[in-house]
């Protein structure tokens, strides 16, 4: 790219590649050797699109024929117009040249041109018969392109889908558009970047028995007897992934304030059950109107309800579409939907502004868009529904996978260059919607709310109608800052642009060490990603302590700079400790990095906690679990007791956000204690921790919360897995309902999750009566069910070794298999990966049947995985299987035999060394600290009446388990 800041020698290269450029034979033979980039040129522009599309939808006649006029601009003298256009055909098109000093009229007809359709590439190109210069800077040209092209089924570009008209008993077609990212070339022959905005008037035939809407209102339709026209107003300068659509014969109810006149269209059937949701609409739009200080901008927005949408919703301008029961309201008592439809609706709602009015240059900003929206989505909807607590929902929904989008994705920056129609995909994903919405969370706080937001407003007021790059914003943002007194003076006060770039351009997220020398009274702060990889950031830094215990100023107090290690005086840091205080970095976790504390810090915070734990905010009660979890994974912990400190205090605990942490934490420790001595003695300290609040939520006469909602599985899943009775008692009842009375449980939030939990731990202790009961159920259930699915995956979880041994036995060698051969391998591997006491079985059974089970599809794959996880004592014996199992492969001659894992592979026993190494390293310290601390409660049954329902000073009132129900889910695929 030439540009004016570039070298002498490097601006006469460029010159001279341009007049090659402009060489026809050298374009020819360029043309021929290398390929055309993936992004258009710039040297035209649109000016405005006339787009008319006619339908005959309604006849069940999926080709639709389009018209579409283009005014462009020449702003670099070229041999061709490039345009975006993908699966459209028949193409007739006319150039016409603008006259400059009148471009409403048409010039003369320019007739030396032809085109070339580059399908693989989505590129109508236009140029000349004869290689030349046809298109001179400056000049202006009118492009009138007739095409057709057919509607499909799946949400991309110009769909169909059909209803049940239950007033006439008839079928009526519907046709809509879904342009984002890159389907608007699949409507029309459109310049299809974000950056190419221009004005759009789109104009529709269609039935008369059918109606339409778009982006903007009607302005008048013409009707032609069976047919009907209608022509909308034209729209604002905007990007083309914004154009939309919909032809129907939708109702609507409408509501108009400040001018803004909002729809709800929906079926005759299901438009009472959007009223909710318009109310919605106008408080919202109206919310976000004051809180930026800039209007909606168009004369109406209306919300589509269809049968199938691309994901939940579509943001279009003017026009946002919705999948039907994403919008429209099904049951009035369940609260948790209701709260996530009207969080999902002002996501959409936000994006008017952020990606309507102000647009990304290009998707390498996608964050830009889905961030602000995402975030702005959750403020604007606890501004007006204060008692939902949709703050403490942004937890567990968006910061718990932001924290933990490394494990589970792919890393990239927020801002990264993407450039084929896969990859611009790919990028509406976790890191551009739940980190860069976490991101934006910590800069709101760190520069004061006010601050931050009017940083937002003047960048959208200066850009709109516009497009940015993450620079506009940081410029924007570091105006702001300069203009607040209480920042004059501070290191980074001209930095905000560097600030937000470190966290823009980073791959992981940082953990802060906080490291206090309790005799020269300084603190040593370092900062490391949470992988390898060298990086490093300004992180805004705030404090909590013993003396000033206050959580709810979240502005930054110091920001670290980004260096391995920096040490600061509690002078200079403006903090007041002596030895025993406690002091918490990143009040209420608005900052997205782990924090970890030497230990006699965290033991004071643990002496806190059993004192009164209400005074350090739940967030940060929940943040010191979320944050030690890594170090326990690690084995790096210097102190095991430390965490047991910290978890003494949670008999107490009623917030849902600190035990859904916390949960994670036992369910850990759980699994790395599992075939330890102090095993029971464990179960027995979590039972103490757990009952309070199991009895308050699981009790039949326990009062809904709904606020505990997203803790209520991995409470449900400690409490029976420390053998708590009520726990096992309640499971059974309700596993034995809807196995033998089809009784369903009620609904819950996370339906799946708790479904299969359920039934887990209901089946955990049978009797030998029940579990013959529940085998011969099995037996006489039909396979194509999901019935038959959830005693298949419920029996998994028996902790008896002999029931165990029987359900293999019918499952996989049983004369009539349950399973299929290639689907039983790949269950019996989940199994033994997540059910420990299912191991010793599982291996016995391979021992014992291993020459039936290498005739099935998968067993090498099956026995590779289970290598994974042989304890060091069991070492022998699984080189003593893998040789019989390879000499009866050899014998057999099975052409797996060569996949079969080494014995002396790095694989062997690899997901166990960390737990072999925490129970070296921990497994006595933790067995004195539970019997020194479980003296002092004679029974569980005396240390349950010392505990007071209300007391200790408390304001009373997404994790492992997570992991684990995505992997049942894709199990049930694999068995469908």
């Amino acid at each position: 790219m030439c540009t004016a800041y570039l070298t002498p020698i490097v601006l006469l290269l460029c010159a001279a590649s341009w007049a090659y450029y402009l060489d026809p034979a050298a374009l020819e033979a360029q043309r021929l050797v290398s390929p055309r980039p993936l992004r258009l040129p710039n040297d035209t522009y649109p000016l405005s699109y006339h787009l008319h599309i006619s339908s005959n939808v309604h006849l069940r006649n999926w080709r639709f024929s389009g018209n579409t006029t283009i005014d462009i601009e020449i702003r670099q003298s070229t041999n061709e117009i490039v345009l975006h256009a993908k699966n459209l055909s028949d193409f007739q098109i006319t150039v016409r040249r603008l006259e400059s000093t009148r471009p409403e009229f048409e010039g003369e007809l320019v007739d030396d041109l032809t085109h070339t359709f580059e399908p693989n590439d989505s590129f109508l190109i236009i140029h000349p018969l004869q290689k030349y210069v046809a298109f001179e800077a400056g000049q202006r040209y009118r492009l009138q392109i007739l095409y057709t092209a057919l509607m499909g089924t799946r949400p991309r570009g110009l769909y169909w889908m059909d209803y049940k008209d239950e007033a006439n008993n008839s079928t009526v077609f519907v046709a809509a558009t879904q342009s984002e990212p890159t389907y608007a070339r699949l409507i029309f022959p459109c310049y299809d970047e974000p950056a190419f905005k221009s004005n759009f008037s789109i104009k529709l035939t269609h039935s008369s028995s059918l109606m339409a809407v778009s982006n903007m209102p009607v302005q008048k339709l013409e009707n032609h007897g069976e047919l009907t026209t209608t022509t909308f107003q034209t729209t604002p300068v905007m990007s083309t992934y914004l154009v939309a659509f919909v032809i129907s014969n939708f109702e609507s109810i409408s509501e108009t304030y400040r001018g803004v006149t909002q729809s709800v269209y929906a079926t005759h059937h299901m438009l009472d059950k959007g009223r909710s949701a318009l109310k919605n609409a106008v408080k919202a739009v109206a919310t976000l109107e004051d809180y930026f200080g800039l209007s909606y901008t168009l004369p109406k927005l209306d919300h589509v309800a269809l049968k199938r949408n691309h994901g939940s919703a579509m943001e279009n301008w003017g026009l946002i579409t919705y999948k039907e029961d994403c919008l429209m309201l099904q049951d009035t008592n369940d609260d948790h939907k209701r709260v996530k439809d009207m969080l999902m609706q002002n996501h959409e709602i936000s994006h008017q502004w952020f990606g309507n009015l102000v647009s990304p240059e290009w998707w390498s900003y996608v964050w830009m868009n889905e961030g602000f929206a995402t975030y702005f989505g959750y403020i604007i909807t606890d501004l007006l529904y204060p008692k939902d607590k949709v703050m403490d929902m942004f937890i567990h929904d968006e910061a718990d996978h932001a924290f933990s989008y490394s494990s589970f994705f792919d890393v990239r920056p927020m801002t990264s260059y993407v450039e084929t129609e896969e990859d611009i995909l790919n990028v509406f994903d976790i890191i551009s919607y739940k980190r860069s919405a976490c991101v934006i969370k910590m800069f709101h706080h760190a520069l004061h709310q006010k601050t931050f937001v009017r940083g937002v407003s003047n960048y959208l007021r200066k850009f709109q109608y516009s497009v940015v790059n993450e620079l506009d914003l940081f410029d924007a943002l570091q105006s702001s800052v300069l203009e607040d007194q209480r920042f004059q003076g501070q290191p980074w006060l001209h930095k905000v642009r560097d600030i937000l770039l470190s966290w823009a351009h980073s791959e992981w997220l940082p953990i802060v060490s906080v490291i206090r020398n309790y005799e020269n009274d300084t603190i040593t702060f370092r900062q490391q990603s949470i992988h390898s990889k060298s990086e490093h950031w300004w992180i805004p830094l705030n404090f909590a302590s013993a003396k000033s215990p206050s959580f709810e100023h979240t502005h930054v107090d110091y920001f670290m700079p980004p260096l391995l290690q920096h040490t600061l005086s509690l002078e200079q840091l403006q903090l007041q400790l002596s030895g025993r205080d406690w002091l918490i970095v990143n009040k209420q976790q608005t900052g997205l990095y782990h924090v970890l504390y030497d230990t006699d810090n965290l033991q004071a915070i643990a002496r806190q906690l059993q004192r009164n734990h209400s005074v350090i905010h739940p967030m940060n009660r929940a943040a010191l679990f979320q944050d030690l979890a890594p170090l326990i994974e690690r084995n790096e912990i210097d102190s095991v007791e430390v965490i047991f400190e910290l978890l003494k205090y949670l008999q107490f605990e009623q917030h849902a956000m600190a035990w859904n942490q916390a949960a994670n934490t036992i369910e850990l420790l759980e699994r790395n204690l599992f075939a330890a001595n102090c095993h029971q003695l464990f179960k027995q300290f979590v039972r103490r921790l757990v009952t309070p609040i199991f009895l308050q939520l699981f009790q039949p006469e326990a009062e809904a919360n709904q606020h505990f909602n997203h803790a209520r599985t991995e409470l449900l899943q400690i409490a029976c897995k420390a053998d708590l009775p009520e726990c096992l008692e309640y499971t059974k009842n309700v596993t034995r309902d809807y196995l033998f009375k089809r009784i369903s449980f009620q609904s819950e939030p996370d339906y799946y999750a708790m479904h299969d939990v359920m039934l887990c731990m209901g089946v955990r202790y049978l009797s030998n009566e029940h579990f013959i009961k529940i085998m011969d159920l099995l037996q006489i259930t039909d396979r194509e069910t999901s019935f038959f699915d959830d005693i298949i995956y419920a029996l998994r979880c028996t902790q008896n070794q002999h029931h165990l041994q029987h359900y293999l036995n019918i499952l996989i060698t049983h004369n009539s298999s349950l399973m299929p051969e290639r689907d039983s391998m790949l269950y019996l591997g989940y199994v033994y990966k997540t059910s420990m006491a299912a191991r010793p079985v599982i291996w016995h059974f391979i021992d014992q049947n291993y020459k039936r089970l290498c005739h099935f599809p998968f067993f090498v794959q099956l026995f590779n995985d289970i290598a994974d996880f042989i304890p060091q004592q069991q070492r022998a014996n699984f080189s003593a299987l893998r040789q019989n199992i390879k000499a009866y492969m050899k014998q057999e001659q099975l052409a797996d035999v060569e996949t079969l894992l080494p014995r002396d592979s790095n694989r062997v026993g690899r997901r166990l060394r960390s737990i072999e190494q925490f129970s070296e390293k921990f497994e006595l310290k933790i067995d004195n600290w539970l019997r020194r601390e479980l003296s002092e409660h004679k029974s569980d049954a005396l240390a349950l009446s010392a505990l007071s329902p209300i007391g200790n000073g408390s304001n009373r009132s997404r994790g492992l388990l997570r992991a684990a129900s995505e992997l049942v889910s894709s199990a049930f695929a694999m068995l469908v």
